[in-house]
């Protein structure tokens, strides 16, 4: 009797050491935005926490409607009173437009879990923090229905691509930016357009340079891109200066960012024009493309290794971070030499960072290799996304292309001769 209780104790300890390992390779799974193995093995193990895996695929499918059903199912899961728990809830209120709720659950962020952020990560949320309450009795960012719409569409000066955005009866040309986490636009441009300017609340947003922008929250009641009717859009509302480049030789009037990009279903862009299309998902495109809070994540394979990406269409050149110099350091020491790059930034602000080029290189998205001629990646800087993603993808790979579909609904970036 006692050999068969023993036995049984023995399963029972497999068992749960067998889970626990489970659980752990899919946290590190969804860590390092591996989604696809993390939702392929979750189907398969089945372990306690499955569904809040699920609502994690989910969220970064852009489907956080479904992401929050699959967390109710985890009911009193040790779990819902975890930080991970509360930062999955916290996206999805941000992605389906429920500010007052995002501005709850990241309350609960910074008050409970505040240990769980380094100095500068908390400092984030409290600043991303103030943008939710500002909102909070806003209405949420609605589109009216649509099957497919076309717009006209050039690239600027500066080689990004641009499409007319009417409101309250001006029209002005908007850069169509990936890479933009909230649609931004100047102060002057905000009053012709009928812009709800919301009262100050302490935002600051800071640029690629390094330079601190104070800015307020404006809401346009509609917005048009040809027949596209989007309503309750918000935006950043910055002074004029900073959107003016080289002594006033290039100036951005407004941004159009991924929280109007993301439901616009699959994007197609096509030399002078944009089109959005609902429902027209290539079922047998595999899942390369996922979003991350705000922003776009992109898998793509470099050297064997297949690792995320931020995808940036208002980037003028990819760039490649610390987190990709250290995954393939001996390689870039022995191939690469110094040089010198120099950006010029909002306000006619110059800067200049040392990294390492690599020539005639090559990524590869799915079966399709993309050549780089020259691929730079600055060895000390992680870069605005962080750690896990590896670099930032902009026009000198999608321009290459004559058709970029970007699909939302589908999950996959294709791009097309």
């Amino acid at each position: 009797m006692k050999r068969h209780l023993l036995s049984i104790l023995l399963f029972i300890s497999t068992i749960a050491f067998s889970q626990g390992e489970t659980e752990q390779q899919l946290r590190v799974f969804s860590v390092q935005h591996q989604f696809v193995k993390m939702d392929s093995v979750n189907n398969i193990e089945k372990t306690r926490d499955y569904f809040f895996y699920k609502a994690v695929y989910a969220n970064v499918c852009n489907r956080p409607g479904l992401s929050n059903e699959y967390l109710d199912k985890l009911k009193k899961s040790d779990i819902t009173k975890s930080f991970r728990y509360y930062k999955l809830k916290n996206d999805n209120y941000i992605k389906l437009f429920e500010y007052k709720n995002a501005y709850e659950t990241s309350e609960i962020l910074t008050s409970k879990f505040a240990t769980k952020f380094t100095a500068e990560e908390l400092n984030d949320e409290i600043n991303t923090q103030r943008i939710w309450e500002v909102l909070q009795k806003q209405k949420p960012q609605a589109i009216d229905s649509f099957t497919t719409i076309s717009v006209d569409s050039k690239k600027d000066l500066a080689g990004l691509i641009t499409t007319e955005v009417k409101a309250n009866g001006t029209t002005s040309s908007f850069v169509f930016d990936t890479g933009a986490g909230i649609s931004c636009i100047t102060e002057s441009m905000a009053k012709k357009m009928g812009l709800v300017i919301l009262p100050d609340n302490n935002i600051k947003v800071m640029s690629f340079t390094g330079v601190e922008n104070k800015v307020l929250m404006g809401v346009a009641p509609v917005l048009a891109m040809g027949s596209l009717i989007v309503h309750n859009a918000i935006f950043l509302v910055y002074p004029d200066d900073a959107f003016t480049f080289a002594n006033g030789a290039y100036v951005i009037n407004g941004i159009i960012g991924f929280p109007i990009i993301k439901e616009l279903g699959t994007v197609t862009i096509a030399p002078g024009s944009l089109s959005f299309s609902k429902g027209a998902i290539a079922e047998n495109k595999e899942k390369n493309l996922f979003i991350d809070q705000l922003r776009p994540v992109l898998m793509l394979k470099y050297s064997g290794r297949t690792l995320p990406y931020n995808l940036d269409s208002g980037a003028k050149e990819s760039s490649f971070t610390k987190s990709f110099y250290e995954k393939f350091q001996p390689f870039i020491e022995a191939n690469s030499t110094k040089a010198i790059i120099k950006t010029s930034g909002a306000g006619g602000q110059e800067v200049a960072a040392t990294v390492l080029e690599l020539k005639n290189q090559s990524i590869q998205l799915g079966g399709k290799v993309i050549k780089l001629d020259t691929l730079q990646v600055d060895p000390e800087n992680y870069g605005v996304y962080g750690r896990v993603n590896h670099g930032n993808i902009g026009q000198d790979v999608l321009g290459q292309y004559t058709k970029v579909i970007i699909s939302f609904e589908g999950n996959y970036l294709g791009l097309e001769d």
